[in-house]
This record gives structure tokens, C-alpha cells and sequence, in this order.
């Protein structure tokens, strides 16, 4: 749509800083969930929300080199992963445009409330100290393949049709060829990367209703 009067201008800058508002408090419950120090004190994270091409809407000001490859991504995923509502899946690998291991991805379809529409998508990438790999902190200089860098995680469904389910995830992380150290703290900060998803999902909703 061509921006043509002073109306279409005010409702473009109200636009925008809803989307802002709803990336931004993704954000802040991110943190505030969080367990380590990397989220909750480094905020090494960032939120964003998506049309439902995949393109970038609104991102909060977190972490910039993440942003530009958060709509990469999903349409990377998109292209062979097939997202229904309820769904939730998690990836770190580059061949899904992640940036390296430690940076763990967690991607929504939202869909309107009646669920009969598909709106966006709603994003988030946290930074993990640890995820395994042949040294502590991972992503060793050494490594000479991607499992020695860390715990690959190949697009993997935390939630299917709306049911949440931690078994796949934790398995990898454990008993990868190189497990995570933390596992532990990987769960907490997952978790809080879930509710940060779930609340933009519900905002994102709201907002179109």
C-alpha cells in the first residue's frame, strides 16, 4: 500500500510501535525468566516478529547481528519443515540460518484465535554459554566438524499441535556425541525462550483481534 495522506502516516507509526511494543516485551519476560547469565544479566538474545511470508516486521533492540538472520531462518525452515498452529520448533544449525551452535532459535506460527488464518510468525534466539562440543563453552577452535563444536540441533518439535513435549530436545542435549555440561541451565533458559514465544503469540493475536 502506498503511504498517501496523514492518516495512512499515523496509522503506520501506531502500527509500528505495537509491533515494537509486543517484540519488546518478548524480550523483557525473556529475561526476567531466564536463569543464566548470558540471558538474564549479558542479554545475548533477541525477539522478533514476522509476516506470514517469513519477513522481518519488528525486531526489539537486542543483539543487531541476530536480527538480520532471524527471517532467514524461518523461511530457510519453512522450505522443509511444515508449521501448523500449535507448533514450536527448536534449531541452532546453520544450514537453518543460525549464526553457530550457541545461538539457539525457538519459531511459532501464530494463527488467528478461530485458527483459521495464518498471521505471522513469532521468533526468538538465545545465546547458550554451553552446548556441548569437545570443550567447555563450546565452539572450540580445533573442532574439525559441526558435533565437535557443540549439540546440533536439527529443527526439533517442542510443541506439536499445542502439546509441549521436552523429551526429544533433552535427549539431544544429554546424549549427543558431544552433550551439553549444562543441562540444566539449557532447560531453564528454554523455558524461558517458550514463555517469551507463547506471550508474543497471545499479544500478536490480541493485537489482530
Amino acid at each position: 500500500k502506498v503511504i498517501s495522506s496523514e492518516q495512512d502516516i499515523t496509522q503506520l507509526e501506531l502500527f509500528t510501535n505495537r509491533f515494537m511494543s509486543i517484540a519488546d516485551n518478548m524480550g523483557v519476560l525473556l529475561q526476567r525468566t531466564s536463569l543464566s547469565v548470558n540471558v538474564k544479566e549479558r542479554l545475548d538474545f533477541s525477539c522478533a516478529l514476522l509476516d506470514h511470508q517469513a519477513e522481518l516486521i519488528a525486531n526489539a533492540p537486542h543483539i543487531p547481528v541476530h536480527l538480520g538472520s532471524l527471517g532467514v531462518c524461518v523461511r530457510k525452515l519453512l522450505a522443509q519443515v511444515n508449521l501448523k498452529k500449535g507448533d514450536i520448533v527448536i534449531t541452532n544449525h546453520p544450514k537453518f540460518g543460525g549464526s553457530h551452535l550457541p545461538d539457539v532459535t525457538l519459531i511459532a506460527p501464530v494463527y488467528t484465535k478461530q485458527g483459521d488464518k495464518l498471521i505471522g510468525y513469532v521468533v526468538n534466539r538465545c545465546h547458550h554459554s554451553e552446548i556441548g562440543g569437545i570443550r567447555p563453552a563450546s565452539m572450540p577452535p580445533d573442532a574439525k566438524n559441526l558435533a565437535e563444536e557443540g549439540v546440533v540441533i536439527t529443527p526439533v518439535f517442542l510443541s506439536k499441535n499445542g502439546k509441549i513435549d521436552w523429551t526429544e530436545i533433552t535427549d539431544l542435549l544429554q546424549n549427543a556425541p558431544y552433550p551439553s555440561r549444562a543441562v540444566a541451565e539449557n532447560l531453564a533458559d528454554l523455558n524461558a525462550a517458550l514463555a517469551s514465544i507463547k506471550n508474543g503469540e497471545l499479544a500478536l493475536q490480541q493485537l489482530v483481534q
